[in-house]
């Protein structure tokens, strides 16, 4: 009888979930594919984030303030309208927020385009190479997703960017069970803010990001109801979220301490916790390590950049500044320069003890002062504003030290503290918290918790109790899991190298290879044939906006793109048979509208790029002056 009763529950529990999931997958892939209103993207885009940064608190309070499944409906469709806006925003404008790592809103450029054509290698069976392979569980799930979407970029940057807004939106709503709506909505806004910089690139952000939120997810749900399990498993996705995106390390032994003394009952500490604590952590490195290597070069070495960072925090410096004193490390392969930079460290320690300590004050003075923190929020004001929150929330933690909650704030708190020598601000910048951003979002929120309460204002305070939301989250998690450990391998199995028929040029071009797939170019449009950019389709005069605008180091390629005509397709690729990445620019008649493998005879041309102060690269543009279609595939 029971059964009886239960099954028709649960069917229609499933029912409003599938229906509500429907609703808010297709009004995102609708701002995505109609774009938003200019004035919104001017509105995103704004230099002063002081008012966009209430307006989205304001509006996302109200969307999760409803109770049952309409509260669901409304909270998931605001999430994802939100985070989708943006990216609209982006490609509106041909431009993201961060000047660095892409051009005209999809194209990635520094990092990113190393991440982008490694993950581009991988599909046509070569294996992580470079700076690729010290994170290869985010370029691994980054080849799946390319490989999903027959290379689609463009489509694969909105999955991405779909995925993290859905580990936000569970995480929103486990603090708004226990905490209410507004403390959950500061959490989403800050959070938002921090990814924003980040939506539409192929950064190791969005995995990072995905994963750490989801794991706050798991361990809030489980410090709440006190359940063991749920914590261990939270911790297992916060380890496989520091191995996507390094950052915070030392919050792991934080949190297996903290376990540990919390769920003692009247032992002295839980052996239980302690086991399956060190365990779930262990797994998640096992796992970074499996996944490294199968799909990482045999000369990658895991990490290796850890030790320019070790050098510049005792000698005063940043991770580049080894290099300024030997510049003779750039002709050693990476595990040679690693090796070799870490003695130098320890040389340097020998003869002075302390300059450790002289680092690791350096590095807090700079972590906790400048209004570093809170950077990304792009006002002073608020910046200023959430600071204080999270003085009056980390005071508030530790009067409650004695509760579960209080006490994993408190070591949280702890174990960041103890990272920030090793992940400092003037290297990776507020990017390597990507994994924990979460965390330090919830310190202000926690601190606006207290005052609310205080002040009883209990409409702020209003809960909800939405059962479907402990399946759905553990559910993503696993999922999620599954994604970053099978995908790669999965991906790696399946690939197959590609056979050519090679072609000749005239003399004085070269050939190159590639796959002709959509959603991997942009085709510049003169200004007086469109009326607004909506990528791939950019008007000529707003990337040239863009580009004028572009990071210092990259100005001579700006300078160069800039000069292109309307009615030129701008492509990133590998050359399918030396597997090098290309940046390609063609006239759009020349390019076949059959999908398949393509040969262009080509022109290139040397650019200079200004890694660092002291030291200039070139990067090759490629000029089509012919294509073939050799297969239709």
């Amino acid at each position: 009888m029971k059964l009886q009763k239960l099954l028709p529950n649960l069917s229609k529990s499933w029912l409003y979930t599938t229906a509500i999931l429907a609703i808010g997958l297709l009004t995102y892939s609708a701002m995505l594919i109609i774009g938003i209103p200019s004035k919104l993207v001017v509105f995103l885009f704004a230099t002063d984030s002081t008012f966009l940064f209430i307006t989205i608190l304001v509006l996302l309070y109200f969307a999760y303030r409803p109770s049952g499944w309409l509260g669901t409906l409304t909270s998931f469709s605001a999430t994802l309208i939100l985070f989708a806006s943006q990216l609209s925003a982006v490609w509106r404008n041909a431009a993201g927020l961060n000047k660095t790592f892409s051009v005209g809103g999809l194209l990635p450029m520094s990092d990113a385009w190393n991440y982008y054509k490694e993950a581009l290698r991988l599909l046509e069976g070569r294996d992580l190479s470079g700076a690729a392979a010290f994170r290869p569980l985010s370029h691994g799930v980054l080849a799946t997703f390319l490989a999903v979407t027959q290379q689609n970029l463009q489509l694969t940057i909105a999955i991405l960017v779909l995925i993290v807004a859905i580990a936000c939106f569970l995480l929103a709503r486990e603090i708004q069970q226990s905490h209410g709506t507004i403390t959950a909505t500061l959490v989403l806004t800050i959070i938002f803010f921090f990814y924003r910089t980040f939506i539409g690139t192929v950064m190791t952000e969005n995995v990072g990001l995905a994963l750490g939120a989801v794991g706050l997810g798991l361990l809030w749900r489980g410090t709440v109801r006190e359940t063991i399990n749920l914590c261990l498993l939270g911790i297992f996705l916060l380890t496989l979220a520091l191995n996507a995106r390094a950052g915070v390390f030392f919050i792991l032994p934080a949190l297996l301490l903290w376990g540990t003394w919390t769920f003692r009952g009247r032992s002295r500490f839980s052996t239980y916790f302690l086991i399956g604590g060190f365990s779930v952590i262990l797994l998640g490195f096992i796992i970074n390590s499996i996944v490294y290597k199968v799909i990482a070069s045999h000369d990658a070495l895991g990490n290796s950049n850890f030790s320019y960072t070790f050098y510049g925090l005792i000698v005063g410096g940043k991770w580049h500044t080894v290099f300024t004193d030997y510049p003779e490390l750039r002709n050693l392969s990476d595990a040679e320069q690693s090796q070799k930079v870490y003695q130098l460290a320890f040389e340097v320690l020998r003869h002075d003890p302390l300059a450790l300590v002289r680092g690791c004050f350096r590095a807090w003075k700079a972590f906790l002062g400048n209004d570093f923190v809170f950077s990304f929020a792009e006002s002073v004001k608020i910046n200023f504003i959430l600071q204080v929150l999270s003085i009056i929330g980390i005071i508030n933690c530790y009067r409650k030290r004695q509760s579960p909650m209080g006490s994993l704030m408190i070591a949280a708190l702890i174990g960041i503290m103890l990272s920030i020598p090793f992940v400092p601000p003037w290297d990776g910048g507020i990017r390597v918290h990507a994994a924990t951003i979460p965390i330090v979002a919830l310190f202000p929120a926690l601190g606006l918790h207290w005052i609310v309460t205080k002040c009883q204002w209990q409409p702020l305070l209003k809960t909800t109790h939405d059962q479907a939301s402990p399946r759905i989250l553990w559910l993503f998690a696993i999922a999620l899991a599954l994604l970053t450990f099978a995908g790669p391998l999965i991906t790696n199995f399946l690939r197959q190298p590609t056979q050519l028929s090679e072609i000749s040029c005239p003399e004085g071009l070269e050939v190159v290879y590639f796959r002709n797939h959509p959603g991997t170019s942009i085709h510049l449009i003169a200004d007086q044939a469109m009326k607004r950019t909506l990528v791939p389709n950019v008007r000529i005069s707003d990337l040239r906006n863009r580009l004028a605008k572009i990071s210092p180091q990259y100005v001579n390629w700006g300078h160069e793109l800039s000069q292109l005509k309307p009615n030129t397709t701008l492509i990133q690729k590998i050359d399918l048979k030396t597997r090098e990445g290309i940046n390609l620019v063609v006239h759009s008649k020349l390019l076949p509208k059959e999908r398949g493998i393509v040969a262009a005879c080509v022109q290139s041309k040397d650019i200079p790029i200004i890694f660092r102060d002291d030291y200039i690269g070139y990067q090759k543009l490629y000029f089509a002056k012919s294509i073939k279609l050799l297969s239709s595939k």
